[in-house]
């Protein structure tokens, strides 16, 4: 598969706060705190037009709690990626409300099965512990590209050569980005103190 980005919009900041605000209202009267991540929340940067969003609970306990309140504003929770990061619970909501597909996806031999390259999704939800790991670095990682032009421009570049690759699936693209990532954070950490 190929991976299409785009330039970025700025209608992809205004889509991400009416899905934050629909996110709260519904998870009302829980306390949760809501971030946009990912590179559509970077303006400069190239990135497929899907909006991650991040979604931190302060009782990791209260996880599974959520679940059914996500999937009722149209996410579909896929519970495979549990046993990748057992800490954290992905949901993805197509652009085309008009695809049924089912409301919990636990595919263990194709995981893969309704990935963005199957299907055109519109947005993802991370949901984690509050200030763990992944919490931390998505923030750190977002933060920093937004402060560091020489950052952003690497990352496009490195993007602008992935896309000529045939990749087998999402997760394989997911990959290739790994090793800028684990360095941009190791950049951030030493920026920040």
């Amino acid at each position: 598969m190929k991976i299409k980005l785009e330039k970025h919009k700025t209608e992809w900041n205004d889509s991400f706060k009416l899905e934050k605000e629909a996110i709260i209202k519904n998870l009302i009267p829980e306390k949760v705190f809501v971030e946009h991540i990912g590179s559509t929340s970077i303006p400069g940067l190239i990135s497929k037009p899907i909006i991650d969003i991040m979604i931190g609970v302060e009782d990791e306990n209260k996880l599974n709690n959520y679940i059914n309140k996500i999937i009722h504003l149209g996410y579909v929770y896929v519970k495979n990626y549990e046993k990748i990061f057992p800490l954290r619970r992905y949901f993805f909501k197509l652009a085309d409300e008009n695809i049924d597909l089912p409301p919990i996806i636990d595919f263990s031999d194709d995981p893969e099965k309704y990935d963005s390259g199957s299907y055109k999704h519109k947005f993802h939800i991370h949901m984690v512990k509050l200030n763990s790991d992944f919490w931390k670095d998505h923030l750190l990682f977002r933060n920093y590209l937004l402060k560091n032009e020489d950052a952003r421009l690497e990352y496009n570049q490195l993007k602008n050569k992935l896309v000529l690759t045939e990749w087998a699936n999402i997760n394989e693209y997911t990959k290739a980005k790994s090793f800028f990532i684990r360095k941009t954070l190791e950049r951030a950490l030493e920026y920040e103190f």
